[in-house]
């Protein structure tokens, strides 16, 4: 199994690594923001130099399935959700709807 360019691994890990920061920030707080080298490390060791246009466009097209999916979580936490840290949420929303989204479009197109 090859690391550079394994798109479907990355995404796992990122979708992963939301659950984890889950876990982290409730347990941890701010502290749990080291869970994010988890993500670091998989996009250092997945990611190629030269993408070819067909990896470019699936991952153009997560982007736009994602942004519907973080413009409702940031509705929905600010207007009901005030208490929460909106930064964390956001974080966790975002790695694993992008993470969910990732694994879905890699692995049916």
């Amino acid at each position: 199994m090859t690391l550079r360019g394994n798109y479907k691994l990355f995404y796992l890990v990122e979708f992963l690594t939301g659950l984890l920061l889950i876990i982290l920030f409730k347990l941890f707080g701010d502290l749990g923001l080291v869970g994010l080298i988890l993500y670091f490390i998989a996009l250092s060791l997945t990611q190629k130099k030269e993408p070819d246009e067909r990896e470019i466009l699936l991952s153009y097209k997560i982007g736009s399935y994602g942004t519907p999916i973080f413009g409702a979580a940031m509705a929905v936490i600010y207007f009901y959700f005030p208490v929460i840290n909106w930064f964390y949420a956001l974080l966790c929303v975002s790695l694993i709807a992008r993470g969910a989204i990732g694994l879905m479009v890699f692995k049916y197109n």
